[in-house]
């Protein structure tokens, strides 16, 4: 939806004038309140919530859904500000579970409980050695590290397909509220006629 907020800023909020400065400012709004939720909503899952993570994916992606719907309804700046700022502080808290779901799964470590300082290990696991067990752990961070790579790229194809299916539906079925003018960064100075009528 990035792609083109740019132009909901401008036809229906009607900002007219640097609609490019508004939307950087929406942005910032947004960026900082996922800055201020992360951290602290990371630490509460951790030592409060026993690491789990499924109840704040859940609230997240409700309070994103309706975020959005009520983007819909936004008619000014003030509450563009508003609703961008629950987003942001949504959004925050979903990457911040997102990325530690995706370092939960992943065993990077290893299992701590197959090193033994005396020496000895159970007949299922590797030989060992002066007490260091061989547990193969480049391997398994190699497959971690490519499980990761291939979460990454997961996880913007969505984001590179949505432009590209959103703008052509937007193109069919887009329409320009009354009275606005669409053009963005051009010569348009905010849809007043100058004082010779042109």
């Amino acid at each position: 939806n990035q792609s083109f907020f740019l132009y909901f800023v401008h036809d229906v909020i009607r900002q007219h004038s640097h609609p490019e400065a508004a939307v950087s400012k929406l942005a910032i709004v947004g960026q900082m309140a996922g800055a201020i939720t992360c951290y602290p909503v990371g630490v509460f899952s951790d030592y409060c919530c026993h690491g789990r993570r499924r109840p704040f994916v859940y609230f997240a992606c409700v309070i994103l859904a309706l975020g959005n719907i009520a983007l819909l309804f936004c008619r000014d700046m003030k509450q563009m500000i508003i609703v961008c700022g629950v987003l942001g502080g949504a959004n925050g808290i979903y990457l911040t579970m997102d990325t530690s779901l995706a370092v939960d799964t992943l065993d990077l470590e290893g299992n701590e409980d197959k090193v033994k300082t005396d020496g000895k290990v159970d007949e299922s696991e590797h030989e060992i050695e002066g007490g260091e067990v061989f547990d193969d752990k480049k391997e398994n961070n190699s497959g971690a590290a490519q499980l990761l790579g291939v979460w990454g790229v997961a996880d913007f194809i969505g984001s590179a397909l949505g432009p590209l299916v959103g703008g052509p539906l937007l193109y069919i079925f887009g329409t320009v509220p009354p009275g606005s003018n669409s053009v963005i960064g051009g010569s348009y100075d905010g849809g007043e006629e100058s004082e010779d009528g042109s």
